[in-house]
């Protein structure tokens, strides 16, 4: 509509340049209120940002620092292959987005790799609860593991089940 000049969507008496300018003046001043006159703070993930929240941080909202895990920047939308969605009301709060992301060499297979929005332990208690955020919000991946040595050499813990 813009290239061919079409009004019909617009208002009485506009025009698109005066519209397009006008956007542009207004995004600019929203951007210096919120980020400052600075524009090399003006970075997208300061504002698009993910916000997980434990499932029992409303229950006990004296324990949401322990319960709900960091918050990352991130790039991506519903339209992007860093998938994510948001709230119409907060739009730059990314709420929902890929349970994992997965890269599997199937010539070698130690060279896969895989990364989740959080950790891979479920306990806000462990270390690795979210520990996987930061690198899954620079959209970066951490190898996996085929060979056994390798694994055995880099466990953090060993546990051996027993029969009764």
């Amino acid at each position: 509509m813009i290239q061919e000049d079409d009004r019909s969507l617009l208002p009485p008496g506009s025009d698109w340049t005066s519209l397009m300018a006008k956007a542009l003046s207004e995004a600019v001043a929203k951007l210096r209120r919120d980020m400052g006159a600075n524009m090399d703070n003006w970075q997208w993930g300061k504002v698009h940002h993910t916000r997980p929240q434990h499932t029992l941080s409303l229950s006990f909202p004296h324990l949401a620092g322990i319960l709900n895990p960091p918050s990352v920047p991130m790039g991506g939308d519903g339209d992007t292959p860093q998938a994510g969605a948001y709230a119409g009301a907060e739009p730059f709060i990314m709420y929902g987005m890929s349970v994992a992301r997965y890269a599997f060499d199937l010539d070698d297979w130690s060279n896969s790799a895989w990364v989740v929005p959080l950790g891979a332990s479920g306990h806000p208690g462990s270390p690795h609860y979210a520990d996987q955020a930061p690198t899954w919000g620079e959209v970066q991946l951490i190898p996996m593991l085929y060979d056994w040595a390798r694994i055995a050499q880099e466990a953090e813990s060993h546990q051996e089940l027993k029969p009764l």
